[in-house]
């Protein structure tokens, strides 16, 4: 019993220690407001598509009403099987341009990465065709880049569709994963990035692009973000906190769908070389696997059960500022009804997760994937 009290123990001082530092990044955050220059970055907006025509007209729209007009649009068609290109072809927008992944070449990663070499902007900007960003994303991230002087830029996301119980969960589960991330970034350790609103220089994605890990299907952002760490100063990476540069995706409507979205994620862990991201993850699947341990010891032992309760208390009184600090910038208040039932149950399906993504393929845009 000495030895689960001393685990606990250990677990609790480092997971607290992690929250703490994530949640002070927070309390110091710099909030962004444009000032009245006239900015003249021209911006390339690269989107990797695939089978994407129910979303990607929003998309488009949303593009074509940027309040700044300094850019141009690059789809890139990863071998759609639907009228994706159709619709990009027949959508009337400036400066766009459509590409098709050769038959040799499959992804995400492949498909950016063709983008990017053909892109004119001196600042490169990534979402996704299912993505929808506000009137001044454009504008605001290029007033942004201009006084600032950074190299890498780090945006907002959320999800847009929370329409049922399972979304909201699912919602708020992704809130703290954004928390962490801007937290981190604001306290100059930057490791976790969402490649739907990330901006960053051409040249150094010509610096950086060689030494991009592409073992696996995901990752494309924070490999992205790693390897640029070891090219530039941590200074030069920001997260921009600014309510106009907020992103909206779509919350998976599945189980299965959530499933494979998150062993997806989770799969990547594996080839993290960055200091930060491997002790967080370290830590955080630690923490998650003691009160798994513990709850299901807890069904033999009235000791343990006692053990898991404290643990379990200590993670929902850390967690909460992190989360409340996120909800109110995100303006997503009404999410943070849904968290106890998350903790209830976050530490079963991230358990469970870390240990499918070591062993299990999963399904990602009609591909079968490790």
């Amino acid at each position: 019993m000495d030895f689960v009290c001393l685990t606990i123990a250990i677990v609790s001082l480092f997971y607290t220690g992690l929250i703490l530092f994530f949640t002070a990044g927070w309390i110091r955050k710099r909030n962004f407001i444009k000032s009245s220059n006239i900015n003249s970055t021209y911006i390339s907006v690269v989107v990797a598509a695939r089978n994407e025509e129910k979303q990607i007209p929003f998309l488009l729209e949303a593009l074509k009403g940027q309040s700044y007009k300094h850019f141009e649009v690059i789809i890139v068609d990863d071998h759609s099987t639907d009228n994706t290109s159709k619709i990009v072809s027949d959508f009337s927008i400036n400066d766009k341009k459509l590409f098709h992944l050769p038959g040799d070449q499959h992804g995400k990663k492949a498909a950016l990465a063709s983008g990017i070499s053909q892109a004119e902007g001196e600042l490169i900007l990534t979402t996704d065709a299912d993505c929808i960003p506000g009137e001044k994303w454009l504008e605001t991230i290029a007033d942004f880049y201009e006084k600032e002087k950074t190299d890498f830029i780090i945006g907002s996301v959320k999800h847009s569709s929370n329409r049922t119980f399972l979304q909201k969960f699912i919602s708020l589960d992704f809130l703290a994963l954004q928390a962490s991330g801007a937290g981190a970034s604001e306290m100059n350790k930057p490791f976790i990035c969402n490649g739907a609103n990330l901006a960053f220089k051409k040249s150094l994605w010509n610096e950086v692009s060689k030494n991009i890990n592409n073992k696996f299907a995901s990752g494309d952002d924070v490999f992205l973000l790693h390897s640029a760490l070891n090219k530039i100063p941590k200074a030069n990476i920001r997260y921009l906190f600014s309510e106009e540069v907020i992103v909206s995706t779509p919350a998976p409507k599945s189980i299965s769908a959530f499933f494979n979205q998150r062993i997806r994620w989770a799969s990547k862990a594996k080839g993290y070389k960055n200091s930060m991201a491997i002790i967080s993850s370290i830590i955080v699947f630690f923490m998650n696997f003691s009160l798994f341990g513990l709850f299901i010891g807890s069904f033999f032992s009235h000791y343990i059960a006692c053990c898991f309760l404290i643990l379990f208390i200590l993670k929902f009184i850390v967690d909460f500022p992190l989360l409340a600090y996120s909800a109110v910038f995100f303006n997503e208040r009404k999410l943070l009804l849904y968290y106890l039932p998350l903790q209830i149950i976050y530490f079963l399906y991230t358990t469970v997760f870390a240990f499918c993504s070591m062993f299990k393929t999963y399904h990602w845009k009609e591909r079968k994937l490790k």
